[in-house]
């Protein structure tokens, strides 16, 4: 079930304006559909659309805390975006524990005419983190910089 009244379609992420930045709510049954959603939430706001394409980028994480592994996890998807010059339009988490995460984003080589970025995203931030699991579900919401 999705938190504060959201719909039970809904995807599994919201956004959420916060002064001047922006940021999400993510929810899930698992920490790994937490993860998961938080990153589509991400991409979302990266990019206009949906990125598709031959690109395949796994990345890990190993943190102190699940809200550091999260914070982290994100960092990593944002810096590999930056890095490589890709756009990414979905993930598949292999595991998200309370210190290690795993998974494969999938998408494209970011091309100025096919795609459109969305907002520079610099980093997920601290700043109004939440991360908590409560009777089996599991709920998050993190501010980025933009």
């Amino acid at each position: 079930m999705a938190p504060r009244g959201e719909p039970p379609s809904a995807p599994g992420f919201r956004e959420i304006d916060h002064s001047g930045d922006i940021g999400i709510e993510a929810w899930g049954d698992s920490r790994a559909e937490l993860f998961a959603n938080a990153t589509r939430g991400l991409l979302g706001l990266m990019v206009w659309g949906r990125a598709q394409g031959g690109v395949s980028r796994r990345i890990e994480v190993r943190s102190s805390s699940a809200a550091d592994l999260l914070v982290d996890w994100l960092a990593e998807v944002i810096l590999a975006a930056a890095t490589h010059g890709e756009v990414y339009g979905d993930v598949s988490m292999e595991r998200a524990g309370e210190t290690s995460a795993a998974g494969v984003l999938r998408g494209a080589v970011f091309a100025a005419g096919w795609h459109e970025r969305r907002f520079d995203v610099k980093a997920a931030t601290y700043h109004d983190l939440l991360c908590e699991e409560s009777a089996g579900r599991y709920h998050a919401r993190v501010i980025f910089d933009l």
